[in-house]
């Protein structure tokens, strides 16, 4: 039996139409995500760890079968590594799929003939609203051609409180939507164990700032002797002198000068529980972080 399949498998090669490759025209290959946004075409993945396999500087013995996954992405990691890409996470985007073009972009590998049909699907917002419940779902939409319009002066941000939900438009499209959290109605400061309304302002504001890696100046934590001894807001803190380590706002959009704005968080939920500011996840603030500028228009609604 393994030598009928040995003798066979000449023919089957043989069979197969072979080109040299561009990677730059395949599409971005990651792991599974609810946003479809990265379908991971059996074909070009099969593609991928033929060219994998076939450098000897990586060493890599993966299984060609077309499926991402662990080893697939650690694989890329070490390409990323090796031929510094940044960042090295495992995700075959723009850089990395340069990158592969020029590493082996003569190699001779299969064409790649099946329909991408699950593309147009996926990039329909209306089917996504249609099939999701908005209020209690994390699944996040993204148009991934439209948002490759976002130039910063065609795009625009709405949060709708009670859907608890944010959408990027572009030229007056929704180009993503993602679930996000606003400020609570009555939030208990731990310390103080006083309740306040902590909830967003509704309204229209503009983008005021933007900082890739912020810390907040008022909420955080203080530390003494490496021992957590305060959590909260710092005007508040009464004790001894100690170290204070504001809390991370990665990708910070500033909305008021009262210090609203959106930003970076793993602690989205279905409900509204934030001081105020738009808490969201992380993959989608660094999204929203690039498409926007300062100015950009923003609508909070209930």
């Amino acid at each position: 039996m393994q030598l009928a399949k040995l003798l066979l498998l000449p023919l089957i090669l043989f069979s197969l139409s072979f080109s040299s490759t561009s990677f730059r025209n395949y599409d971005d290959m990651c792991s599974e995500a609810e946003d479809q946004s990265c379908p991971n075409y059996t074909q070009e993945v099969r593609n991928l760890q033929l060219a994998l396999n076939s450098d000897s500087d990586l060493g890599l013995s993966l299984v060609v079968d077309g499926k991402w996954g662990k080893r697939t992405q650690e694989a890329v990691e070490q390409f990323q590594a090796h031929y510094g890409v940044t960042p090295v996470a495992g995700y075959v985007g723009g850089r990395t799929k340069r990158k592969l073009t020029e590493c082996y972009g003569n190699l001779k590998l299969p064409k790649i003939t099946q329909k991408k049909s699950p593309r147009t699907k996926s990039s329909c917002y209306a089917v996504f609203k249609k099939h999701t419940n908005m209020r209690r779902s994390y699944k996040v939409f993204k148009d991934v051609a439209l948002l490759r319009q976002a130039n910063g002066h065609n795009t625009s941000l709405k949060v709708d409180i009670s859907e608890q939900r944010l959408r990027l438009y572009v030229n007056g499209k929704v180009a993503l939507c993602s679930p996000c959290t606003t400020g609570a109605k009555r939030k208990l400061e731990p310390n103080t164990r006083t309740i306040r309304d902590k909830r967003t302002p509704k309204g229209s504001f503009r983008i005021q700032e933007k900082i890739a890696d912020k810390r907040s100046t008022i909420f955080g934590k203080y530390y003494r002797n490496g021992k957590l001894v305060y959590k909260g807001d710092r005007r508040k803190y009464k004790g001894p002198p100690a170290k204070y380590v504001g809390a991370s706002l990665k990708n910070w959009m500033r909305l008021t000068s009262s210090g609203i704005g959106l930003h970076a968080s793993k602690y989205v939920k279905r409900y509204p529980g934030t001081n105020g500011c738009i808490r969201l996840p992380y993959k989608v603030a660094q999204t929203v972080f690039a498409k926007v500028k300062k100015g950009t228009k923003v609508t909070i609604v209930n």
